[in-house]
């Protein structure tokens, strides 16, 4: 399953952004939604890539949010989180260039940081 969490805020952004977070279920900062794999939910958030962080996340995880929740883990689950320990690296740049947007093959990791 793919997770995306909003990393920046609601301020400046363009109508049909706000659109696609909204159909993403990404309404406030630092909310986590879960999502099946598909090439309609990549392209939407390869599209809002500058407002958000997303990738591929583990089982364990899957059930450490299922006992967060309550009961099992479904696609289009959103749970809010506190922002993460130590923070994120950058909000404006890109994951390959040192920042926290985009794609990113370590989502455990971050998540980890942000769910307790």
């Amino acid at each position: 399953m793919l997770a995306a969490v909003r990393v920046r805020g609601q301020v400046d952004v363009k109508e049909d952004i706000e659109y696609t977070l909204d159909n993403l279920n990404l309404e406030k900062k630092n909310q986590l939604v879960v999502f099946d794999e598909s090439d309609a939910n990549e392209g939407m958030m390869n599209k809002v890539k500058d407002y958000i962080t997303y990738g591929t996340v583990s089982e364990q995880l899957l059930e450490k949010l299922a006992e967060k929740k309550g009961s099992e883990v479904e696609s289009g689950d959103a749970f809010s989180c506190r922002p993460p320990k130590k923070g994120y690296k950058g909000t404006r740049s890109q994951v390959g260039q040192g920042g926290s947007l985009g794609k990113r093959e370590d989502m455990d990791e971050l998540v980890q940081r942000m769910v307790k």
